[in-house]
């Protein structure tokens, strides 16, 4: 990936550094941006997460939505293979429901 110096690019684009034009193109999509930057979308990406632009709120983890899903007794996937297998889950209901799919399967179901 070619390196870019920040501010020649900022300059070319009409800007007065790196970080204004970071920040004026925030609302464009990654690609969009590099092309009104002249710069690759990976390139955007990095300047916009130096700078904390666009970043998106850190996301619960794998255990912790399974956790909110085993705890929720009337979330919609109760009674599911899904709930059972990907989620943990082993109320009554998804493991029968576990228990019927892999029954389907053994059967050629």
């Amino acid at each position: 990936m070619p390196r870019h110096d920040r501010d020649e690019v900022a300059r070319r684009a009409g800007y007065a550094t790196w970080q204004e034009a970071v920040g004026a193109t925030a609302d464009l999509a990654q690609q969009e941006a590099g092309r009104v930057l002249g710069v690759s979308h990976p390139t955007i990406r990095s300047w916009r997460a130096e700078l904390g632009v666009g970043v998106a709120a850190a996301r619960p983890s794998a255990q912790q939505r399974a956790a909110a899903f085993r705890a929720d007794p009337g979330d919609e996937r109760h009674g599911s293979a899904n709930g059972y297998r990907n989620l943990g889950c082993r109320c009554e209901v998804c493991t029968r429901a576990w228990t019927d799919y892999q029954r389907s399967r053994r059967t050629g179901g």
